[in-house]
Order: C-alpha cells, then structure tokens, then sequence
C-alpha cells in the first residue's frame, strides 16, 4: 500500500539548537517534529493531522472522534448519508486529495491511476505504454487543443504532449496539484504545451466549442451526475470533437442488494475520496443522455496480461518477483501485509512513547482503504479501475430524437453491452 512509513525522513539532519549536533535518535523535540507527518520532501507547508480529520469528518458518524476511522460508518454507510456526501461531493474530493497526494507521488508516482499490466514491462513502464495506447484511442493528434479533466499532478499530461505534440491545460479541483505538477511541469520543459488550472468540471472556466477534444483519467467518478459532467464536456468541445475516459466503474457483476458488495463497494469510495461510485449501464446511459455518440467501450483491465492489474495495491509480493527490474519488487513490498504489519507494530512503540502522532496508524489504515479495496474488488470481478469509453460530439447539432441512424448505432452498442 501507499504506506505512511516513509514518514521518517532519514535523511533529514537538521542541527538541534540545544545539543547543537545531528538530531536522530537524540533529540525528543525535534525528532517529533520531523515524525509529524512528513512523508516526503514535496509535502505543502501546511500539512497537518488537521487534513486527515477533515477527511474523516464526512464518513464518522461522531464528529468528536476524527482521530480513527469509523469503519461501521465506513462500511454500512446508509442510503441516507451516502446521499448528504454526494451534495458535497467536491468539498469530499478536495479533502482526500490534500491528504492523499503526496503520499500517491511518493509511492506511486506522478501519474495516479492504474493501468493493465503488459508483458516484460514494470508497473511504470505498462502506464508509459498505456497512456500512448490511451492517446491513440482518444483520437489525439498533433497541435490540437486537448482538454484533461482532473489532471492531478499532470503525469498523464506530460507523457501524452511530448508523445502526440498536442497542447494540452488539465484542470483540478486542487490548488496544490497546480502548483506541484506546475512545477514539475517546468522541470520536463513543457511550459509553453502544458497549462495546469484550478477549477470544477461541472462548471468548465473555458468558451463554448473552444477545444478539438477531451479526456480524463480516473476523475469524472467523483462527480455524483455523470450525465451533468458530460454535457458539460460536451459544451466546450467543437463539433465533431472526441472525448474518451477511463475511470472507476462497478461492473455488471455488481449487486447492489449484495451485502458484501456494497461494503466493499463503499470502501472504495472512502479509500479513494468517492460520494457514489458510478455503475457501467448507468455510466452508459448518462453518455447517450449528453447526446454524445457513442463510439465504442472497454474495460482496459482486460487487457492486463503480463500479470494481474491489481497485484500492486494487492502487495502481491510473488507477482513482483516475476516482473523485470527491481522498481515494483520494493514498491509492491511496501503494499505488503507483512510490510504493513512490521511497519505499524513500529509506529505503536513510537506513539507510545510520543514520538509520533497517533493519526500515522490512521492514515495506515486509510491508505490500507485506497489500495486494498481496489484490488478485493477486482479480484471479485465487481470493480474496474479503467472502464473506457470513447465518444464524439456530433458534427451537426443534435435533435431531440436523434437521426434514425445514430439511434440504431446506439442502441447497437447497448445492446451488445448491457
């Protein structure tokens, strides 16, 4: 899992005022300050326990308690609270991400999402191969106008531009993605291709018909009404426009009155920052509503045949064995059981004796909700990380019935989906 482990910055020697001499291991004060949360050297000056009861504080059932997760609220959320999340659905997503993000950098990497596993090739390199078969089935070409929709840190940003040569702007509900993939950004020498904003993609800041196409990975689940989003897109796009996504969905083998089911399906939206999972059918549904046409669809982990998607979050050990290189071997044993256990049967010593806060075993657990939950309900068949479909805004205006011929396409591909 993306373990807070890496709390303890080892390489970390300030000089202690009192003893005026190295700090580890000798100097309470200061090692308490260094264990308070710092996971890694790209963390926003502000970062505090504070950000991880924000968080809580829209799943716990008591607001007194944000110190530790409320796994029964968790878990057996009601119909009723899930819907009072869904109203804030963007305040949730802005909290998870202030949390989480540099915590996904440091043990994932700059692009967060997960992608098929193909033969002979890391982790890393199967989302290099796939963020240009992804390129390829968006439609994307050279000096368009491409808009990413959730861009995160612009990993997937970066990678598309120097591979396709398109100018593309991500925008994020998050300020501090802005300044870090800005930054990272400057760093690749994409300044003048690659253009990072904050806002909501429910209500885009761009004209109308001002883009030749639109993509987004892992992002359009986080708003509640996909067919309010999608419109959305469709407003800002030129006629003839594609758009493609790929995202979280729950298959047609979930069952919503499957007990089981929806205590996992719940997990994955506290581990990863979700009001109301999106379901396949509906997911298509909602495409056809926004009077997109509707090209063709995927579920991408289908097409994981080096090894199974999930084995990184899993922390399936064995699988990392088997892959080239030694990059997911160390990253997949930091997701391991026994990693986590060694890891948080450290950390109880170290709060015991104050030297770190008691939420490092909460953030534990939540990373344990991001990864673990993903991968049970991959296993199960449930859940798909990267359903993709691939859609276009009609060249000419649509009417309200649609043309004879594009309904029956349509109803073609629902029918062979559904």
């Amino acid at each position: 899992m993306l373990s807070p482990v890496l709390l303890i910055d080892s390489q970390n020697r300030h000089m202690c005022p009192v003893h005026n001499s190295p700090s580890p291991g000798h100097c309470q004060h200061l090692l308490k300050k260094t264990l308070l949360v710092k996971m890694s050297s790209h963390l926003p000056p502000n970062y505090t326990p504070a950000l991880l009861h924000r968080y809580l504080s829209h799943f716990n059932r008591d607001p007194s308690q944000l110190n530790v997760i409320d796994h029964d609220a968790v878990g057996y959320a009601t119909v009723e609270e899930r819907a009072a999340r869904a109203k804030k659905y963007n305040e949730v997503a802005s909290d998870y991400y202030d949390l989480v993000s540099p915590l996904y950098e440091q043990g994932w990497g700059q692009r967060f999402h997960y992608t098929p596993i193909f033969p002979g090739k890391s982790i890393a390199d199967s989302m290099t191969a796939y963020e240009h078969e992804f390129a390829r089935i968006a439609r994307l070409k050279p000096g368009m106008k491409v808009l990413d929709l959730g861009c995160g840190i612009g990993g997937p940003v970066r990678t598309i531009t120097k591979a396709i040569g398109c100018k593309i702007i991500g925008i994020t509900n998050s300020a501090w993605h802005v300044e870090r993939g800005t930054q990272l950004t400057k760093l690749a020498g994409l300044e003048g291709k690659v253009t990072l904003v904050q806002g909501n993609f429910v209500k885009l800041p761009f004209e109308d018909e001002s883009f030749d196409a639109a993509y987004s990975v892992e992002s359009l689940c986080y708003a509640p009404h996909p067919a309010e989003v999608y419109r959305e897109i469709k407003r800002i796009l030129k006629p003839g426009a594609p758009f493609t996504f790929h995202d979280f969905a729950m298959t047609k083998k979930f069952d919503e009155n499957n007990t089981e089911h929806a205590k996992i399906r719940n997990w994955v939206e506290f581990g990863n920052g979700i009001v109301k999972m999106p379901w396949v059918p509906d997911m298509r549904r909602c495409v056809l509503t926004a009077r997109f046409e509707l090209l063709a669809e995927e579920d991408m982990a289908d097409r994981s045949n080096g090894a199974p998607w999930y084995y990184g979050p899993a922390g399936d050990v064995p699988w990392a064995w088997r892959v080239p290189g030694w990059d997911d071997f160390f990253r997949v044993v930091k997701m391991s059981p026994l990693f986590l256990f060694i890891a948080k049967s450290i950390y109880r010593v170290l709060i015991l004796f104050g030297f770190a806060p008691p939420e490092t075993l909460t953030l534990m657990d939540t990373m344990w909700y991001c990864c673990r939950s993903v991968a049970i309900s991959g296993k199960m068949g449930i859940f798909t990380p990267m359903y993709v479909f691939t859609c276009r805004k009609p060249i000419t205006a649509n009417k309200r019935s649609g043309s004879a011929e594009q309904k029956q396409e349509q109803e073609k591909v629902e029918l062979k989906r559904a």
